[in-house]
């Protein structure tokens, strides 16, 4: 600022309409063709000034060509440089656009060091059609995810009905076991259904018994262990299995 205000006080001092105040670094943007030029990335190029390792923030109108040089080199070297990739590479043409323009760096000098930074962009179009290729992924891989959830739950349903059929089965109670997990307030009538049942059960038992009874009282046993023999040897030979001889000492033998 120093170096701006020497020329305005001696313009003050001699009468003399006051310089024009000077202009800030800002940033430019262009249309950077990318490969096939079907497209154009949008660039914004930031220049930085320097001198003696402080930054300018500001130009003199003397100043202000060398700036507008400096932008024109880095707009040549940046298009030779987006041309190379596809329009939905923005972040590899940025890097690569950024190592061309530190490379140069050094020869981009005058009363400033100047260095240049570009930040590419894709124009709204790509980016909408970004944005649908992110969404249609986006769905196919929620569909699967869910799909394979469905198939996990239903795997794992599966398995526990498998456990808990398993494990009642052949259960003479696991009706009413499953009536009490349903429904708890049917306890009482639960257990008077299992008392009369085992009531029946033994009186039944009982009237088979003495059926059984009865019937081998009215049977001849000699008779009734020859009959069984003869059916059993007779069974053997059917199905084509050796028929052991009768002993002389068994009674079957004595009645042959």
């Amino acid at each position: 600022m120093r170096k701006w205000l020497a020329p305005v006080l001696y313009h003050v001092q001699q009468n003399e309409p006051e310089a024009e105040p000077p202009v800030n670094i800002e940033a430019f943007v262009l249309a950077a063709p990318a490969k096939g030029d079907a497209y154009d990335f949008s660039v914004t190029l930031r220049r930085t000034a320097t001198s003696a390792g402080k930054r300018a923030r500001v130009l003199l109108d003397d100043e202000v060509p060398e700036a507008e040089a400096v932008l024109q080199r880095a707009c040549l070297e940046v298009r030779l440089i987006t041309r190379r990739f596809e329009i939905t590479e923005a972040g590899a043409a940025e890097q690569a656009a950024n190592e061309k323009l530190r490379l140069i760096s050094g020869s981009m000098t005058g009363v400033y060091r100047w260095t240049v930074r570009a930040e590419v962009n894709v124009p709204e179009e790509i980016r909408q059609l970004n944005r649908d290729s992110h969404r249609k992924l986006h769905d196919i891989r929620s569909d699967a995810a869910a799909a394979l959830l469905q198939i996990k739950s239903t795997d794992e349903v599966r398995q526990k009905w498998q456990e808990f059929l398993a494990a009642v089965e052949g259960s003479a109670r696991v009706v009413h076991a499953i009536q009490l997990a349903v429904a708890p307030e049917q306890l009482p009538q639960i257990i008077a259904e299992l008392v009369e049942q085992r009531q029946q059960g033994a009186q039944e038992l009982l009237g088979t018994v003495e059926r059984i009874m009865q019937s081998y009282q009215a049977v001849d046993m000699l008779e009734f262990v020859v009959s069984n023999e003869s059916v059993l040897r007779s069974t053997l030979k059917l199905l084509g299995l050796p028929v052991p001889s009768l002993e002389d000492d068994t009674l079957l033998a004595g009645r042959a």
